[in-house]
This record gives C-alpha cells, structure tokens and sequence, in this order.
C-alpha cells in the first residue's frame, strides 16, 4: 500500500484546504518547524482511516478548526496495481467514499469494506482499532511500546500462523475459548470481573431481600424498645404531677424572693455611704492639687527669669560672630565671580579649535561615505542590466513546466499505444539476411511493436500476414497524435524547435536569475541603512542616501564659513597635528581656570556654611529668648487668674472643711458594713431564685413533653400489633434464603467457567510462545543494525520484555532514548509482518526519534531506509538540520483552491 495523495480541509489549524506535496514509494519526509501541522496531518490521517464518518463522538467534534466547519480528508493510495480514493466528511453532510480500482463504495459498505481491507474491529464509539494503531505514531507515543489491543494481536497472530497452524492449535481452540468468554460475559464484565446479567440481578434481588428482613427486625425491635419506654414515661409523669411536691416548692420560691427584697434595700443604703465618701474624698484631692500646682508655677516663674537673663547675654555675642561672618563671605564671592569669568574665556578658546577639529572629521568621514554611495549606485546599475537580461528570456518556470508536460503526455500516449500493439521479436540466421523481407524492406532483427498490418516475406517460404489484435487502436493512435500535436504547439509558444533548446533556454533564464538574485544581494549589501528589501524600499533608500550626501554636504560647507574668524579664510598650514596640539594647550588652558573657579566656589560655600551657621545660632538664640519670656509671662497671667477665683488662704480654709467631710462619711459606711457581715450575699439569693425557677419551669415542659411522648408511643404500638411483623419476617427470610442460593449457584458456574477461560488462556498463551520465533526472527536484522550482539525476549502480548547485551537488562531499565528506539523498531516488524502477509502496511512517525546520539541516530537512519525498499515510511520532524542526512522524498504542505474529489 502506497499513500500517493493527502487533501485536508476545515481540519483544526487547517481550515483552508491543503495537500501534502511528493508523497511516493519509500522513504517519504516532512521537515517543517513547530505549529507547521505536522501532528494535525497525522490526526487527519487517522482518522480518515479508523474512525466513522457519522461519529457523533467529543473526539471528532475537536477536529474542527475554531471557526467551526466540517473536516474533510481526501486520502489516494495505490494497492495491488489498483489506484485506489478514500475520502471522508465528518459533522456536517457527513459521507465516505472508497474506490479500489473498479470497486466503488459509499457511506456504510465503504467504512466496512475500508475495515476489511486494514484489519480493523469496532472498538468504541464509531472509532475501529487493530494492528494499524501500532503504525501511526503521534507526537509522544513513540517512547513506548505499542498497546495492542486484542484485535491489533489477532492480526499479528494471523501473520505468524501463516505455515505454523500446526503449533497454534488451529482455529478450533480459539473457538473454544472464545465461546467460554462468551458464556463467562454473561455472568461477569470482560474488563473488571464484576457481576452483570442474570448473576447481577439476582445479586441485587438478594441485596433487596436482605434489606427487607433488616427493617422488618429493625421495626419488631423499635416497638420492644416503645413498649419499655411507655412504662418509664408513665411513671416519670405520676412523679412530676405530684401536687404536694409542687405546693413545697412554691413556699419555698415565695420565701427566696422576700429575703432578695431586703437584701436589695440594704445595698441601696450601703451604696449611697460610698457614693458620699467617694465625693468627700475627690472634693479634699482636687484642693490638695490646686496648692501644689500654684506651689510648681511660682518656683518655674522664678527658674525661667533667671535663664532669661543668661540667654540675653549669649546673644549679643552671636550677632558680632555674624557680622564678622558675612564679611568674609561678600569677599568670597567676589573672588569667585573673577575665577569664572577666567573660566569662560578659557572655554569658549577651546570650544573654536575643537570646532575647527570636526569639521576635519567630517570632511573625511565625509569622503568615505560618498566611496560607500558610488558602490551602491554601481550595484545599483549592474542589478538594472540584469533585469533587462533576464527579461529578454521568454522560456520561464511556467513556459518549461507545459513544455515537460506536453512531453510527459506524448510519452504516456505512445506508450499506451505500445503496450496494446503486437510485439514481433525476429531473431535470423547469417545466411538468412536480405531473404526475409517485412512489408518489401529487409526485414530487422530484434524486438519491434506492430500498431498497424504488416506483411512478412521469407524467400522460397512464402509470406505471411500479421494483422494486430489492437484494442482501441484508433482511440489510441489519435490520442497520440493529439499529444504530437500539442507539443508542437507548445514549443511554437515558447519560441523553440527542439525541447532541448526549451530546457537550454530555461537553463539560461535559470542561470539569470541567479544573476539578478546575486545583484539584487550586492545591492542590498551596498543599501547599510534600508530596512526592508523591497525594491521600492531599496531605491528609496539610495535616493536618501544621495539627498543626504548633499545636505552633509552643504551642511559641512556652512561649518566651514563658520569657523573662518573675521571672514577670512583657515590658514592652509592648520593640518590635523597642529589643530590637536592648539586643542591640546586649550584645554589645558581651560583644565586649570577651571580649578581655580572650583577652589573659589569651594571657599565661598565654605564661608556660606559658616554665614548660615553664625545665622542659624544667631536665630534659635533670639527664638529660645522668646519662648523663655513667653512662658514666663504665661505662667504670671495662670497665677493671677488663680488667685482672682480664689485666694491661698481661702483654699487652706476649704481643705480643712473637706477633711472633716471625709472623716465622717468613712465612720458611717463602717457602721453600714459591719451590719450586713452576718447576711448572705444578694447575687447568692438571686442565683437560687433562679435555680427553682428554673426547675419549675422544667417539670411544666416535662410534663407536656411527657404526656405527648405517651401518645405518641401508644398510637405506634397499636399499629405495630396489627401489622403481623412476626409472619412478615418469616416470609422475608425464606425469600432472603432462595435468592442466596441462586446466587450461589451463579457463583458457582461463573468460577468454572473462569477457570476453564485461564486454563484455555494459558494453553494459548504456551502455543502463541512457540510461534513468536518467527516475530523474533523478523524484528532481528533490525535490532542487531542498532544494538549489535543483542537479542530479544517478547512477552505474549507482542512487546519487548527485554534485551541481552552480554546480560540480560529488562526495558523498563532502559534510557529514554533506547526505550524510543525500540519502540520505533518493534512498530517496524509490526510493518514488515503485514508486508510479507500481503496486507496493507504504512509506517508513519511524528516527531520520533528525537533523544537519540547522533551515531544511533544515523544507524536507525540505515534501518529506516533499509524497510522502505520494502514499504512505505513517513517520517514528520520538526528537526530539518538533523534529519537531512535521512534522505527520502521531501514532502510539503501546500495551499490548494479546493479539495479534489472523485465521483
């Protein structure tokens, strides 16, 4: 099976049609960088080939692009000689179309007969597996071994059993065993062994009985526990509605709330004696602090014109340090004026030689760029004669493309012509030349092709007439004509004789070309500044260069006029050496009344520091006088106003007063405690009031929760009674009893039937043992062109369970790298097997490979190129670098108008 064509449309990133170009026999390779859609062409490859046009599934809703759309794949493929069309549209207007050769299938049929052909089953939702799963590998799959599932192993199987049945066992035992699973699904689900059918229904009728007995005895054991339960409630009612229980506990409430009445008026008694001490006792504090607070503001008065006084003095002696300050800072600043004034000068010198130095250098770097603008101009002019060239040569890739067309087309027509015309192969003695004649000439030795009637003539023989059975032959001949005839017309277009002279033209036009590129590249070498290499953009860039040659160029001479002092002309003797030695004494000139401005203006900020001190001394001095004087004038205003409320000797009199106050109002509140230390304590009383309250309260709720729970219990037990638990529960546990011994009798059968599938199962697994020789056998040449000296070990499920290099080492051991490698070359025996059965067989692998050295890499490139001598390989990479030295057909995606489809 050879792919020949793949067209995508509305496929994920694919949303306008597209065709992988090249696709051929052997190694084909797809190198394109990442979100080329690589792994999108494999999903559309997959599923074209197993999953069902109609599927409805999540999977296929995602192979829509995001604009929405319906994914169409349209696959072309040859097998058996046959060309072969597969195409498919899913989600809207869904359809599936198969052509193998003469074959046509639509919709339904044409999935099945796609099936048939590839060997796949039905696995889930619309999507079939089988052997093929194995052979396309997506981005990622190829570090492990391929999960075969069991129809993927029937078909290695089948290949293996080729000349082997003998020690398969046949297809009986797998007859056998696959009835047993049959019998055995029944009873247990083929995945997790859990129970399904007639088994489960009885398991879940048991589990519905067993229930049924539990609330029946859960219901005979709640009406016991109502029976007790009544008996305690009625007796527990009789105690609390006793009424001279009830009488006792009143009497006692009523005497609790008399003694809290008088506890409440002898607090009220003791709180107001403390109230009147605590007056007595704040009105003596707040006398005793007025006298000292008039006591501390005479002494501060006193402290504060004393420093009043000694601050006064420190002034006067800051305002001549001042003084003495600010003259030596006007001095400074004079002298620093005068230093930089020496400064300017000595700059603005420096600023005119060094002046006059540009424009020197501009007038070189100057040259330089109009050397750099005569290259581009010239380049220019050699990629214009180019153009013109190339231009004068008519054949181009179009012209070349219809001419090997048309030769293409005459060739298959005169082909066709001979493959039905009669083959004469004329084979003649020595002494037999000139005597043998076809149609009056000498006749020619060899093999020769007879479109039309042709007499032979042998001399002394007689003659004999060869009229070819040529089917079609006029249909034939004038297609080969009609082909002649369009060659010729297309070599008359192109303006040649001979397709020879079409190709030399076409070469030439080539060669042109490479011309014009090559110029075009100098050009844009010569265009430094152009940022784009467009051709508009390009000369827009040499005509920028040749504007702004000339504004430097004038902008230069209008330096020039500006250096020449007075009008006059630069002496001719000022070269570069004397400019830099002239620039040199300036700016040593400048160097140093530049420090000599710097020591000024360092000194005069030095005497600024020392004004600003003197000044900032000179201010708190005069602000702390201030502030002395304000608070002493404060305090005398505070001490005036005292004494204007109330005099010293009024306020000595009213402490005394206060004194007498605070004794008396202690002795009473004595008095009130010493009373009241034989009684209880009031929140003691209140405490138990609410205690029996409470307990009132309770036993009226209990009484009515009581009398209500009575109730309640009498109507379910009368219920109960008539309701014949008893007999209910019999019959549930006979019923409880059959079900269990259904179950046990489904039980039963389901582990013989388990055990007859392990035993059958073991019994192929020996025999599936003795033919996996022959995989071993297949995937060997490969594994020892990578792994030298190695041999295999597969499991019974067709995976590589473990590789012997000098020892044994078991794949899950392996690197990364090594497990990849050998998946890819498991999933290569796979391939080969269904090669030499006969059976389609492709390998496809997306990005594989990618962890292995660069020595691995070139022997699985040996292996690669070794099986696709013998079936087709599509190997998509995003490593172009890496994957060159593989060599096979180069593939590409490419924009189409439109999908091709074939009716």
């Amino acid at each position: 099976m050879i792919l020949t064509d793949i067209q995508i449309e509305g496929f994920r990133r694919f949303a306008s049609p597209v065709r992988l170009d090249g696709l051929g026999p052997g190694l084909n390779v797809l190198a394109a960088p990442n979100e080329a859609g690589k792994s999108t062409l494999l999903t559309a490859l997959k599923a074209v080939l197993m999953v069902r046009s109609s599927s409805k599934a999540k999977p296929v809703k995602d192979l829509q692009p995001y604009g929405g759309g319906a994914p169409h794949v349209a696959l072309s493929f040859t097998w058996k000689g046959m060309e072969c069309h597969l195409e498919k549209q899913f989600l809207s207007k869904a359809f599936t179309r198969l052509i193998l050769g003469p074959e046509r299938f639509e919709g339904d049929q044409a999935e099945e007969a796609l099936r048939a052909l590839l060997g796949l089953e039905e696995a889930s939702k619309g999507e079939a597996a089988g052997l093929w799963s194995a052979l396309l590998v997506g981005q990622g799959e190829s570090f492990v071994q391929p999960d075969l599932n069991q129809t993927g192993q029937d078909s290695l199987r089948g290949c293996l059993e080729q000349g082997v049945e003998q020690a398969t066992g046949g297809a009986a035992a797998s007859a056998v065993l696959s009835r047993v699973r049959e019998r055995l699904y029944l009873l247990q689900t083929a995945k997790s062994a859990q129970p399904t059918g007639k088994y489960k229904h009885a398991l879940e009728q048991e589990t519905q009985a067993q229930a049924l007995l539990r609330e029946l005895e859960n219901r005979r054991a709640a009406l016991e526990e109502d029976l007790v339960a009544l008996d305690q409630a009625r007796r527990a009612l009789r105690e609390q509605e006793d009424p001279d229980r009830k009488a006792q506990d009143e009497a006692e409430l009523l005497a609790l709330r008399q003694q809290r009445d008088a506890l409440r008026i002898a607090d009220a008694e003791e709180q107001a004696a403390r109230a009147a001490l605590a007056t007595a006792t704040q009105t003596l504090n707040s006398i005793r602090d007025e006298q000292e607070r008039r006591r501390e503001r005479q002494a501060a008065q006193r402290r504060l014109e004393r420093e009043s006084a000694e601050m006064q003095h420190d002034l006067q002696a800051l305002t001549q340090r001042t003084a003495q300050a600010r003259q030596r800072y006007e001095a400074s600043r004079t002298r620093r004026e005068q230093a930089e004034q020496q400064q300017q000068a000595a700059r603005q010198a420096l600023l005119t030689i060094s002046r006059r130095a540009a424009v020197l250098q501009q007038q070189g770097a100057l040259e330089r760029e109009k050397q750099i603008l005569e290259r581009a101009e010239a380049a220019c002019t050699r990629l214009e004669q180019a153009r013109a060239a190339l231009a004068a040569l008519r054949v181009d890739e179009a012209v070349i493309r219809r001419v090997r067309k048309a030769v293409r087309e005459m060739d298959a027509a005169q082909a066709a012509l001979n493959a039905r015309a009669t083959r004469l192969t004329v084979t003649l003695l020595p002494e037999a030349s000139g005597r043998v004649l076809l149609d009056g000439a000498a006749c020619p030795q060899g093999d020769m092709v007879l479109t039309q009637a042709a007499e032979l003539q042998i001399e002394g023989i007689g003659q004999v007439r060869i009229t070819p059975a040529v089917k079609d032959q006029e249909e034939a001949q004038a297609a080969a004509d009609t082909a002649r005839h369009q060659l010729q017309s297309v070599m008359q277009a192109a303006g040649c004789q001979t397709v020879e002279e079409a190709e030399r033209l076409f070469e030439e036009r080539r060669q042109a070309e490479t011309r014009v590129a090559e110029a075009r590249a100098a050009f844009v070498a010569s265009l430094p500044a152009a940022r784009d290499d467009r051709d508009a953009a390009l000369f827009e860039a040499l005509a920028a260069m040749r504007q702004d040659m000339r504004d430097r160029m004038a902008s230069l001479a209008r330096e020039i006029e500006a250096c020449t002092p007075d009008g006059r002309p630069e002496q001719a003797d000022q070269t570069d050496a004397a400019l830099q030695q002239m620039q040199t004494t300036a700016r040593q000139e400048e160097d140093s009344a530049a420090r000599a401005a710097d020591e000024a203006r360092q000194a005069e900020r030095a005497e600024h520091v020392s004004l600003s001190a003197a000044h900032g001394l000179q201010d708190k001095a005069e602000a702390a006088l201030r502030q002395k004087q304000a608070e002493r004038e404060q305090i005398g205003r505070e001490l005036a106003v005292r004494a204007a409320q109330e005099s010293d000797d009024a306020l000595a009199e009213r402490a005394a007063v206060a004194v007498q106050a605070q004794a008396q109002a202690e002795a009473y509140s004595q008095t009130l405690r010493a009373g009241r230390e034989a009684e209880q304590p009031l929140s003691v009383v209140e405490a138990r009031i609410a205690r029996r309250e409470q307990a009132l309260d309770n036993g009226r709720a209990s009484v009515v929760r009581l009398r209500e729970e009575i109730r309640e219990r009498e109507t379910r037990v009368r219920v109960a009674e008539g309701d014949g638990l008893d007999e209910k529960i019999a019959e549930a546990r006979r019923a409880a009893a059959r079900l269990r011994l259904e179950c046990e009798g489904y039980e039963r059968e389901r582990a013989a039937l388990a055990l007859l599938d392990q035993t059958l199962s073991d019994a192929e697994k020996t025999q599936t043992e003795r033919y996996l020789a022959p995989l071993v056998r297949t995937m060997q040449p490969a594994f020892s062109a990578v792994f030298p000296g190695a041999s295999l070990e597969m499991d019974t499920g067709f995976a590589l369970s473990g590789l012997t290099r000098r020892t044994a080492e078991e794949f899950g051991r392996l690197s990364d790298g090594t497990r990849e490698q050998i998946a890819v070359l498991v999933r290569l025996g796979f391939a080969e097997l269904l090669h030499a059965r006969q059976s389609p067989a492709i390998l496809v692998l997306d990005d594989a490979l990618s962890f292995s050295d660069s020595q691995r890499l070139e022997s699985m490139f040996d292996v690669l190129a070794d099986a696709a001598t013998r079936f087709q390989i599509l190997v998509l990479t995003c490593h172009a670098e890496a994957f060159a030295r593989l060599g096979g057909r180069a593939l590409a995606l490419r924009p189409i108008p439109q999908i091709t489809e074939r009716r």
